[in-house]
C-alpha cells in the first residue's frame, strides 16, 4: 500500500472497492466477506481477490509468513486451514485455561496439574503435535494471567474457526497475486471455507468476535505484549464492518 493509499485509509470511513474489478457472484462475495476483517484493517479490496501487491512482494510474503513456496505448499496450507487451523489447538487449550482462570485460587495448582496431565491424551486424540499444544496452553494461560482476556470479547467463543477462515481468504489473495494457482481453485477453497463457517456462527458479529479471539490466541505464542493493542485495532475493524452501510457485512445477512 502506497503512502497516498494509507492517507486515504486514515481519513476514509468507507472501504476499498476496485472500480475495474471482475464482477463477483453472490457466493464469491459471501466467501470474500469471510476475510473482510483483514480488508477493513489493511484497506484491501472488498470486491476482488487481491492484496494489490506485485508478484514479487506476494511471493516473498507467502514464503516468510506462510511457508508457501509453490502450488504444492499452497494446497497443503489451504487443506490445513480447512481441516484444523489454530481452532484445533484452541479446542483443547481454551476450556482448560478458562477453567483455571475462572476457578478459585486455592484450587489453581491442582487444576493446572490436571490440565498438564490431560494435554498429551487430548493432543494425540486430535492428531495434534504435543509440543505445540503445550506451547499454546502455556501462552494462553500467560495471557489470562496478564489480564489480557479482559480485552477480548466475552464470553470467549467455543471455536475460532472465523480466524482460520479469514486467514484462508487472506492466503488466497496473496496466492492470486503470486499467480501460484488458478483463480477457480482459490474460489473453490474459499467456498469450502464458507460452507464450514456458515453453521458455526449465528451472525457476522459472532464471526467477528471469533476472529478477534483467534488472532489473540495465535499472537499469544508470538508476541504477548502486542495482544492489547492488536485487539483494539481489529475490534475497530469489526465494529466498522458491523456499522458502516457499505460494509459487505451489512449488505448480506449471515
Amino acid at each position: 500500500m502506497g503512502f497516498l493509499d494509507k492517507v486515504r485509509k486514515l481519513f476514509s470511513f468507507s472501504f476499498n472497492r476496485l472500480e475495474d474489478g471482475t464482477p463477483l457472484t453472490p457466493a464469491q462475495h459471501r466467501g470474500l466477506a469471510l476475510g473482510a476483517v483483514y480488508a477493513a484493517e489493511s484497506y484491501l479490496p472488498i470486491n476482488a481477490l487481491t492484496t494489490e501487491s506485485d508478484r514479487a512482494t506476494a511471493v516473498a510474503l507467502l514464503a516468510s509468513a506462510w511457508g508457501v513456496t509453490g502450488a504444492g505448499s499452497a494446497r497443503e496450507v489451504t487443506e490445513s486451514l480447512l481441516s484444523q487451523g489454530h481452532r484445533a489447538h484452541y479446542a483443547v487449550v481454551n476450556p482448560r485455561v478458562e477453567r483455571l482462570y475462572r476457578g478459585s485460587r486455592s484450587d489453581a495448582a491442582a487444576v493446572a496439574q490436571a490440565n498438564l496431565a490431560a494435554l498429551p491424551g487430548e493432543a494425540v486424540a486430535r492428531g495434534l503435535d504435543l509440543e505445540s499444544t503445550r506451547d499454546y496452553y502455556e501462552s494462553w494461560h500467560e495471557a489470562a494471567e496478564e489480564g489480557l482476556f479482559d480485552k477480548l470479547p466475552r464470553p470467549l467463543p467455543a471455536s475460532i474457526m472465523a480466524w482460520d477462515m479469514g486467514r484462508l481468504v487472506q492466503l488466497h489473495r496473496l496466492i492470486q497475486d503470486a499467480r501460484l494457482l488458478r483463480a477457480e481453485e482459490s474460489w473453490n477453497a474459499i467456498a469450502s471455507a464458507a460452507r464450514l463457517a456458515q453453521p458455526a456462527y449465528q451472525s457476522w458479529r459472532d464471526f467477528g468476535d471469533s476472529f478477534v479471539v483467534g488472532r489473540a490466541f495465535w499472537l499469544a505464542t508470538h508476541d504477548l505484549d502486542r495482544i492489547a493493542e492488536d485487539t483494539d485495532t481489529f475490534q475497530r475493524a469489526t465494529a466498522h464492518l458491523l456499522s458502516h452501510e457499505h460494509s459487505p457485512w451489512r449488505q448480506m445477512a449471515w
